[in-house]
């Protein structure tokens, strides 16, 4: 099959969907599909640059204009991805599903709590009428999207994928609890809301040790560090900066719990990351993170940041827990593999083909 991935988020950026885009192309094109992904995302982007190299054709183009001159009848069916708002995909989408190929949009972010913006630019640009086969990658995203959509609209769930090794055994609890969270440091991901919960989790427990490392970088990294110096943290909270993926299972490797603060997480791919290799994930309630994480299995899911504090207290007094939690997130698939989201993947794609095949057909 000729796929077109359609997307402005895409590397040298580090993110969710750039990550889950680039790894999905990649392992379709080594399943034998003619795989191209059309991106606003230049080449040299965030200080970094992608060599473009491989399986996957990489067309990155500076306008719309630009990108609506693609010959998108060259393609058997286009895959777009969009977040809350597409200023480059968005648009494409309308344009192309309207020529008459079979097109997948999926959306990777929670449209809750932005009120009327995802639906009026889903509008205005075309996509939300479009003759498309709309999906998500979590339950919660597919109830918010349904909200925004012309009502009995399908949507499909197509979930993340992460393979992440099981560390070879859990770190026996030492006098220090290590917490950890990977993110891009940007508002979205809550990494200032991340050290007010730190500050009042280290007030509240009884060991002496509880640390945070924060994997990644953004534009609130030095806010994050100067907000630690003022709460008098700084000797807990370390920043790492953007790393290699094997240096990220280091860290998750060496750590004892996993925060994710967002509450607008549609699915979680470094939380699912964190649980693979063998981590108790603390993180919200009404985020993708509910999909793989049963309360008081794989970890906690909580209502509020109060809720977070109370949780995290919880297992870092509570080693038996912590350890129980741990050992049973190393030694159980999580199931969310690349295998399952690829052949996902293949029956949404088959439904888009035969929807429009169905069109044609119609007199």
């Amino acid at each position: 099959m000729r796929i077109l991935h359609l997307t402005d988020h895409f590397p040298p950026v580090v993110g969710g969907i750039e990550t889950h885009v680039a790894g999905l192309a990649e392992r379709q094109a080594h399943q034998g599909h003619s795989v191209t992904v059309l991106t606003s995302t230049p080449r040299t982007a965030e200080g970094q640059t992608s060599t473009d190299v491989g399986p996957v054709e990489v067309r990155r183009v500076r306008s719309l204009l630009d990108g609506l001159r693609v010959d998108v009848h060259t393609f058997d069916l286009v895959h777009a991805h969009v977040s809350v708002v597409a200023p480059f995909t968005a648009p494409l989408v309308g344009v192309f599903a309207r020529r008459g190929v079979p097109t997948v949009v999926t959306v990777h972010s929670l449209w809750s709590g932005m009120g009327a913006i995802p639906r009026v630019a889903a509008t205005l640009t075309g996509m939300r009428g479009a003759p498309v086969t709309w999906s998500t990658v979590s339950r919660v995203a597919a109830a918010e999207l349904r909200r925004h959509l012309l009502l009995g609209t399908p949507v499909h769930v197509i979930a993340n994928a992460v393979e992440a090794p099981a560390r070879p055994r859990t770190p026996q609890p030492d006098g220090e609890v290590r917490l950890v969270s990977t993110m891009r440091i940007a508002r979205r991901k809550r990494p200032l809301e991340l050290l007010r919960i730190l500050d009042e989790v280290s007030r509240a427990v009884s060991v002496p040790g509880v640390s945070l490392t924060v994997v990644g970088d953004g534009p609130l990294r030095h806010r994050l560090e100067h907000r630690a110096v003022r709460l008098g943290l700084a000797d807990r909270v370390r920043v790492t900066g953007r790393v290699a993926p094997t240096r990220v299972l280091r860290h998750l490797a060496r750590s004892d719990v996993y925060v994710a603060p967002a509450v607008l997480e549609s699915f979680g791919l470094a939380a699912l990351e964190a649980r693979g290799v063998g981590l108790p994930v603390v993180g919200r309630t009404a985020t993708g993170l509910a999909d793989f994480i049963d309360d008081g299995v794989e970890g906690l899911l909580c209502a509020s940041d109060n809720d977070m504090v109370s949780a995290l207290v919880e297992l870092v007094e509570d080693r038996h827990l912590r350890l129980r939690m741990s050992e049973h997130n190393r030694r159980v698939a999580h199931g969310m593999s690349w295998s399952r989201s690829l052949a996902t993947h293949e029956r949404v794609y088959a439904l888009a083909r035969g929807r429009q095949y169905e069109a044609v057909l119609e007199p």
